[in-house]
């Protein structure tokens, strides 16, 4: 394994289940990521009709920021599901879209002028690996983006909803290990694993933002939105319920019955490619 391998593959880093989870993670979570995917497009500079490489491109937020502001992009990501779902969502922009293993692109060297991933290739069995080749597929002096989670004790969906369990189920241990999002929570952790890639002018930037919905009870109706949570949910049991009642209630308590907002802090790490590859032919799928 390199670095920022996982010994064991959590629920979101297993692409099948994420297939059933694109409506809710589009509706709920996509807005949030995009502020963050605002913040990586920006740092990466593409001029009119670069071409960009969005991996672990979920239901395609980056990637269609991106063509809109003039870029031609390809993204790609594991589930099937996700990529019908760019797809469909692409119309006329210059969008494709393929499944693609993140640690094993079947794309040529130097394809690209600049790559990013948004919460994508930090969930990767292999992040290493991943990011690797997201810097082999683009040019000598273009740059490469990635965003991870920070501060996680200021991520207040995921505080919120352990409180919930807490308080209808009682204290819980810490779970074994290091949820694989978390992995990276760490400047300098952070900073090794762009380094890893070979990447130079490597800068590592604290970036804020908040989880905005209608209200805590669609929130609440929307919660398990991707794998690990809805997987966090059925842990509960016949609890679960009683946990997402109390989920609510405690966020009307603090922000009303309209919208409500929830903060959440990452990391946007940026670096340049400082030289090709060996070859230029593509990676077998």
């Amino acid at each position: 394994m390199t670095l920022g391998a996982t010994p064991e593959i959590q629920p979101d880093q297993q692409s099948r289940l994420w297939t059933a989870h694109v409506p809710d993670y589009e509706a709920v979570f996509e807005p949030l990521t995009n502020v963050f995917a605002d913040h990586a497009l920006r740092a990466l500079a593409l001029p009119p009709g670069g071409r960009c490489l969005d991996v672990a491109a979920g239901s395609g937020g980056a990637a269609l920021m991106a063509a809109r502001s003039g870029s031609e992009v390809v993204a790609i990501d594991a589930s099937p599901g996700m990529v019908r779902r760019i797809r469909a969502r692409a119309g006329s922009l210059p969008i494709s879209a393929a499944v693609m293993d993140a640690a094993r692109l079947a794309l040529p060297d130097a394809r690209f002028d600049a790559a990013l991933s948004v919460f994508g290739v930090i969930l990767c069995p292999d992040a290493g690996a991943a990011l690797g080749e997201m810097a082999r597929t683009v040019a000598p002096g273009g740059r490469v983006a990635l965003v991870t989670w920070t501060e996680p004790q200021n991520y207040a969906l995921i505080t919120r909803l352990l409180a919930a369990v807490a308080a209808v189920r009682g204290p819980s241990p810490p779970p074994p290990g290091v949820p694989a999002q978390l992995r990276f929570a760490d400047a300098v952790a952070f900073r090794a694993l762009l380094a890893s890639a070979g990447l130079g002018e490597i800068a590592v930037t604290r970036v804020e933002a908040a989880l905005e919905a209608p209200g805590a009870a669609w929130l609440g109706a929307r919660l398990g939105f991707a794998p690990g949570i809805a997987a966090l949910l059925a842990a509960q049991g016949g609890a679960r319920e009683a946990v997402l009642t109390r989920f609510v209630s405690d966020l009307e308590r603090d922000q009303g019955t309209g919208p409500v907002r929830l903060r959440a802090v990452a990391f946007l790490g940026t670096g340049r490619v400082l030289r090709g590859t060996e070859t230029g032919s593509p990676r077998a799928p």
